[in-house]
């Protein structure tokens, strides 16, 4: 291969890797929420993350029942109180056990269950991409592995 067709080679490589570095970057950063500022955005995302008492997988914002309208005005109240959303949330797993919120808290480790996947298809798509840069045109065969005539 000659030496000019090699740089152009490494560059198109490196351009792909800066690519995907750069997806992964953006993705991982726009995965990253931050704490809402106003009363009215947090009383919301709480009533998101926090399960309906009397429904199976709704949120007490999507649930009209009457434990989760008397539950969305009792964090209100927590909130006009200016309860911290983790004494909120520790409240209501207290008082409805460990599977009160939709979403994991941070304190049980329960991170892991969402980056395994990302993981997974992480080492999925390294894989693949050893693979094919393996089996690319011009590679050289591993020494020692010819058949004797």
């Amino acid at each position: 291969m000659s030496r000019a067709k090699r740089g152009s080679l490494l560059a198109s490589r490196l351009a792909w890797s800066l690519l995907a570095a750069i997806a992964v970057a953006v993705l991982a950063y726009g995965s990253i929420h931050g704490n809402p500022n106003s009363d009215k955005a947090r009383v919301a995302a709480l009533d998101g993350l926090i399960k309906c008492p009397a429904c199976q997988d709704l949120s007490i914002a999507q649930s009209n029942a009457p434990s989760a309208v008397a539950l969305r005005h009792e964090v209100s109240g927590f909130v006009a109180r200016g309860w911290s959303d983790g004494r909120i949330e520790s409240w209501v797993t207290a008082r409805y056990g460990a599977g009160a919120l939709l979403v994991p808290t941070s304190a049980g480790g329960g991170e892991a269950l969402y980056l395994l996947p990302v993981a997974l298809v992480g080492l999925g798509v390294g894989g693949l991409g050893w693979y094919l840069w393996r089996r690319r045109p011009g590679a050289k065969a591993p020494a020692g592995g010819g058949s004797a005539a």
